[in-house]
């Protein structure tokens, strides 16, 4: 990487998922907009994209946290190499 650290990109991923928070709400008045107006398939249409902006959000904050929270330069905080790297590799699977 061109020097960002784990910690920086954990800070930009929270500022993703707070774009997506943005993108839901906004989805949200579309929604509403769409269902005053009759349009069933529209409304639906708002309705999935909110769910799968939910779902990127709280992928990107999980990820976020443990960037920021469970990594420094020199490895994992608190947790031995091995141990460190079957915890992530649990959640990768």
């Amino acid at each position: 990487m061109d020097g960002t650290t784990l910690k920086t990109l954990g800070e930009q991923y929270a500022k993703e998922a707070d774009n997506l928070e943005r993108m839901i709400k906004a989805c949200g008045e579309r929604r509403r907009f769409a269902v005053s107006g009759g349009d069933s398939a529209e409304a639906q249409r708002q309705e999935r994209l909110m769910e799968l902006h939910g779902q990127q959000r709280a992928d990107l904050l999980q990820l976020s946290a443990w960037l920021r929270h469970y990594y420094k330069p020199e490895g994992p905080i608190g947790l031995e190499g091995r141990q460190a790297d079957a915890r992530h590799q649990s959640c990768i699977a």
